[in-house]
């Protein structure tokens, strides 16, 4: 029995082991089988979280100091206030009127001394790309100068007409214009004594030049610019001057360089009436080829332009010599840091002197000259330009020149073969003769812009002459200034000035005497420094309508430029000026 039991409890022990084997094996293979899988998707973003606010991570570590909590409390205090709000509208923008703007304009002013003065100009648009414009101008005085034996009076015209079409490809402008200036021989050395002179003399000289000119310049092509300029000289002693000119320039771009030629050509054909020392009539012929090549840059801070220019010249002007080479020398710095930029020029030229160019300079110069031409071989210019203030420019360099056949202004003197009482043979009109030169000098001047478009700017001139045969240099002045300004002084007031300074110079005349050759000697006398002031005070009345109140040679000079040509004293002027529209 006792054995019979032993064995059912071993049996139950045996049965109870095998059980639990069982099920822990089970419970072993269910947490096997049982796994969580996670799928990672690539992210996608899209606007609508672009406002979302990220949530910052948090950041496990031991030096990482926390931030520490600020904790405050508002409180009121009483204030006592003595302010009270405005009762009103916020104020509204309103748009600046702006002036209009008028394509023709007309005035007329009077002066003593009988002067009258009349302008007329016009700009009309024809389409987007062309447009016409005119100018007519007249001022004269009626009245002769007091303590004169000749007529004093003289007068001034001018007509233009232009002529302009622009394109994306192609810009052109044409222009024809014509220049009367009609005057008086009247600076005599001394008073003409002989009453039968004064009786049948006329001084009178009109000096015409009409002009045209055609320029053409292209963007895309090599072929750049292109313009032929033609003037025709006569005046009232049969003098006749053509000049033609025409320069044309082509430009090829290699990489941030350009490579330029400037070809042009040059003619004058020159006939008087009579020259002065034989009394018979000359002509004059003449032309210069020339041909610029340059290497070029002007995109990076240093710039330069280098090259060289032959000249051919044929004609009467050319017998010596035929050719001639001029350099081209440009080059300038603008630093990084800094204002200054400096500059260095060396240049040549060979330039034809006409009778053209001399009466523009000096109208009182006669009909009966010798044209030469002038060769510059170098001119040395050093210097440095630089903008200290916004809108204001200033430069200043060293100058120096070598010259040949450089022309100066010199007195005629009395011709006793004078029979047929010819204007220009009374010691009266100044002959041009040819030096070699040596000329050293400095300029300096400044240039400005403001915002409510006015301008100011002056120059000023240096020189220093040296003659090869140690004359003196004849009406050539040591020292210039010229001062102009155009400024708003007021919301309807308007200033423009215009000074010029002449130094002293050298003038050469010959004594006058009965039987008197042509060829005696000259003597030299010192003219004085002027002052040539004027002064334009302009009042708007309105859009349309000004009046203007105009002072000229303020300081009352008794004379010039010219040696024994008395000008106009101080002259007042008041004139009105009418602006409109012209539509066709």
């Amino acid at each position: 029995m006792k054995k019979t039991n032993k064995y059912l409890k071993a049996c139950l022990w045996v049965g109870l082991l095998s059980s639990f084997t069982i099920f822990y094996g089970q419970e072993k293979e269910n947490d096997l089988s049982i796994q969580e899988v996670t799928v990672i998707k690539s992210y996608t973003p899209s606007l609508s979280e672009v406002f979302k606010i990220r949530v910052q991570p948090s950041v496990i570590d031991s030096i990482r100091k926390e931030k520490s909590v600020v904790r405050y409390s508002i409180f009121s205090v009483p204030v006592a206030s003595t302010f009270i709000p405005s009762k009103g509208s916020a104020r509204v923008l309103q748009k600046k009127k702006s002036a209009p703007k008028y394509n023709a304009t007309v005035s007329t002013a009077f002066g003593n001394f009988n002067n009258l003065s009349m302008d007329h100009s016009a700009q009309i648009d024809l389409d987007r790309r062309q447009k016409v414009s005119w100018l007519m101008r007249f001022n004269g005085f009626f009245k002769d100068l007091p303590y004169q034996e000749l007529t004093t009076q003289q007068n001034a015209t001018l007509v233009h007409l232009g002529y302009q079409h622009d394109s994306n490809t192609i810009a052109s402008s044409s222009q024809l214009s014509f220049r009367s200036h009609a005057f008086n021989l009247y600076g005599t050395q001394d008073p003409i004594e002989d009453d039968l002179v004064l009786r049948f003399l006329d001084p009178k000289q009109q000096i015409n030049y009409l002009s045209l000119k055609s320029q053409w310049q292209w963007y895309n092509i090599v072929l750049k610019k292109a313009d032929i300029t033609a003037h025709l000289t006569t005046d009232s002693f049969n003098t006749n001057e053509l000049q033609i000119e025409l320069n044309t320039k082509l430009q090829l771009p290699i990489g941030s360089f350009f490579v330029n030629a400037v070809p042009s050509v040059q003619y004058i054909n020159n006939e008087f009436a009579a020259d002065y020392l034989f009394n018979t009539p000359s002509a004059f012929a003449s032309g210069v080829s020339q041909m610029e090549l340059s290497l070029s840059s002007g995109k990076n801070r240093f710039k330069f332009k280098i090259g060289a220019k032959a000249a051919y010249g044929f004609g009467d002007d050319f017998e010596d010599q035929n050719i001639f080479v001029l350099p081209i020398l440009d080059l300038s710095f603008k630093p990084k840091k800094g204002n200054f930029t400096p500059f260095l020029k060396v240049s040549g030229e060979l330039s034809q002197n006409s009778f053209r160019n001399f009466s523009d300079q000096n109208p009182y110069t006669a009909p009966a000259i010798v044209l030469e031409k002038t060769h510059i071989p170098y001119a040395f210019q050093l210097g440095t330009r630089t903008k200290l203030v916004a809108g204001w420019e200033f430069t200043m360099n060293a100058y120096y020149q070598k010259s040949e056949n450089t022309p100066l202004f010199r007195s005629f003197g009395l011709d006793n073969r004078n029979s047929d009482y010819t204007a220009f043979r009374y010691g009266n009109t100044f002959e041009v003769i040819y030096k070699e030169m040596e000329t050293l000098g400095f300029d300096a001047s400044v240039m400005a812009a403001f915002k409510n478009g006015g301008s100011l700017s002056f120059k000023a001139h240096w020189r220093d002459y040296s003659l090869a045969d140690e004359t003196e240099p004849l009406n050539l002045p040591g020292l210039q200034f010229k001062f102009n300004t155009n400024i708003k002084i007021w919301q309807k007031i308007f200033l423009q000035t215009n000074i010029i300074f002449w130094g002293a110079r050298e003038h050469s005349f010959q004594d006058i005497f009965n039987n008197q050759s042509l060829s005696a000697a000259h003597k030299i006398i010192e003219l004085p420094s002027f002052v040539d002031a004027e002064v334009k005070l302009t009042y708007q009345l309105n859009d349309r309508w000004d009046v203007y109140f105009k002072a000229e040679n303020i300081f009352n000079a008794k004379q010039f430029h010219w040696a024994n040509y008395q000008v106009y004293g101080a002259r007042f002027l008041t004139g009105i000026r009418y602006n409109f529209d012209l539509n066709f």
